[in-house]
């Protein structure tokens, strides 16, 4: 009993590693805001949005993408301002907790 728990505690823990690495890769990712923006403009050009629909768009986008690379600044020069969500940041998993409140030697 104590392998599988081991196990579903390694599978547990490797899923919230890629979890965290995929939510930092995407922090930094300014591709899929640009492909936001291409996809807002061609919406406009087609009818399906009107002018004020893409001028709150593309200020969304574009706040977006001054974020991004405020944090790449401040990773590759200044201090930055939020240690938490600075980018170079590693999440790691610490520890996971399992608590299973059941009794092993009753028959189902």
């Amino acid at each position: 009993m104590l392998i599988v728990d081991s196990l579903i505690v390694s599978g547990v823990r490797f899923v919230l590693t890629r979890l965290a690495e995929a939510v930092q890769a995407e922090m930094y990712d300014e591709s899929a805001l640009r492909e936001e923006l291409l996809a807002a403009q061609m919406k406009l050009e087609l009818g399906e949005i009107s002018d004020d629909d893409f001028a709150r768009i593309e200020e969304e986008v574009l706040a977006g993408m001054r974020e991004v690379r405020a944090r790449r600044a401040a990773e590759s020069g200044g201090a930055p301002a939020d240690a938490a969500a600075a980018p170079g940041t590693t999440f790691r998993i610490e520890s996971v907790e399992a608590n299973l409140d059941r009794d092993e030697s009753a028959d189902d």
